[in-house]
């Protein structure tokens, strides 16, 4: 009987033959040098309730006869987040309006909503531009519907238009392909550059054996090449908008799980100095598995203005069914060097510190529900199964039941983030 297959879209592995980026950039004529002005900077502007988001509710309250007082124009408005971080330590009474230090109103106005997020993040996102760099004639249902979700959610934070949303196609497997990447590149790295936040997504295949990158297509067949040389070329001509950008890889796992692709990917890091980058270790990535996390992230950085580092891990309370898919690798770049993370969902039950129990005994093939015991930071299991491992030990005797053991890896932290029940998610530094 014939097998079929049908799955969600995802960005696959495969293998396809290596190029060699630093020949065929050789064979190129050198781009025109592109505009060396920057675009001045868009200033931020505070848009949005910091209670409801501007969800139609009232959340301050003023008299009628008050309202001529904050009219004035040495009247200034304060939010609830300012006041609270002021006076943290010594609470004081809430006005809104002040003039010249003091209050416009002999009562404080009537609050009557509460904080829909958290009191110290704001609602005020900075200038954006989310960019997509995607392998030109990738497959349409790859990496594009899932970027453009991300996209529809960003876009409704900035209704006086200091928002971009741009895709940036790419082929490298000819010079000529290579100088057009390069012109259009640059061009929108102008452009781009006037946006202080960054958000850019790279989407292709990679090598499930070498971890290389599909670079193109020549006569209709990919090209792959090493990871280094294939994003020195992509972010070369956008440089001065990679650095201090967060980048998201939309690739498969083998990237990650290839030592050489994945130091190369810290090298492009050191280079580059983007603020973040994001990655994800599951051999075939499931890109509709990795919206959840990334919506809640993109929230927490680029709407309330949190730090990626403390946002990659509030996100884990809103990964859905993305851990037990794929970890999630955070590199960040700080003036004293780059950091790794690691996160590993983790289960008592079904994947004991990150380690994948198996659907059935290695030994009998016997298929059950895994019962175990643990002795500090060590997870024990043994098949329940009554003839596991009979006649199998010399001279045809019995022998115990398959055991298996796992203990929490080095360098490992269990987060409160993401964890129930049963689960949790291990922070692990690399």
């Amino acid at each position: 009987m014939a097998r079929t297959k049908q799955t969600a879209s995802k960005v696959t592995g495969g293998s396809a033959p290596r190029v060699n980026l630093q020949v065929l950039q050789k064979k190129k004529a050198k781009a025109k040098a592109a505009s060396s002005n920057p675009s001045s900077k868009i200033p931020v502007q505070a848009k949005f309730c910091v209670m409801c988001r501007d969800g139609g509710d009232i959340c301050l309250v003023v008299s009628e006869e008050s309202m001529h007082m904050f009219e004035g124009p040495d009247v200034k408005f304060i939010c609830l987040t300012c006041h609270l971080q002021q006076n943290k330590k010594h609470p004081k009474p809430y006005f809104g309006f002040y003039s010249k230090g003091e209050p416009t109103f002999s009562t404080p106005p009537t609050i009557l909503r509460s904080f829909q997020h958290a009191t110290i993040s704001q609602v005020a996102p900075l200038p954006t531009a989310l960019l997509h760099l995607h392998l030109e004639g990738l497959n349409q249902a790859i990496g594009l519907a899932q970027v453009a979700m991300l996209h529809f959610f960003l876009q409704a934070y900035f209704p006086q238009g200091d928002y971009n949303f741009s895709k940036l196609p790419f082929n490298l497997a000819t010079p000529e392909s290579m100088d057009e990447y390069d012109k259009k590149a640059s061009h929108l790295a102008n452009i781009l550059s006037a946006y202080s936040r960054v958000v850019l997504f790279l989407t292709t295949h990679s090598d499930e054996e070498r971890g290389d990158l599909f670079t193109g297509y020549t006569n209709d067949k990919p090209v792959a090449s090493k990871v280094l040389p294939l994003l020195q070329l992509l972010l070369t001509p956008l440089s001065k908008i990679v650095n201090g950008s967060d980048m998201v890889f939309y690739v498969c796992g083998s990237v990650v799980t290839n030592p050489q692709s994945f130091s190369e990917v810290k090298e492009i890091a050191q280079q580059f100095t983007p603020k973040s980058m994001l990655l994800f270790d599951a051999q075939h990535l499931q890109l509709a598995s990795t919206v959840p996390y990334l919506h809640s992230l993109l929230d927490s950085t680029i709407i309330e203005g949190f730090p990626v580092s403390s946002a990659a891990r509030v996100a884990l309370d809103d990964c859905g069914m993305l851990g037990r898919h794929s970890n999630i690798i955070l590199l960040i770049c700080q003036e004293e060097g780059l950091v790794v993370k690691k996160f590993v969902w983790t289960d008592k039950h079904v994947r004991p510190w990150g380690d994948n129990l198996p659907i059935q005994c290695p030994q009998c093939g016997t298929i059950q529900k895994w019962v175990g015991g643990s002795a500090g930071k060590t997870v024990s299991f043994e098949c329940k199964y009554s003839d596991c491992r009979k006649n199998l030990g010399p001279d045809g005797k019995s022998v115990p039941p398959k055991l298996q053991t796992f203990s929490i890896p080095e360098n490992a932290t269990q987060l409160t983030q993401g964890a129930r029940g049963t689960s949790s998610w291990l922070q692990i530094t690399l």
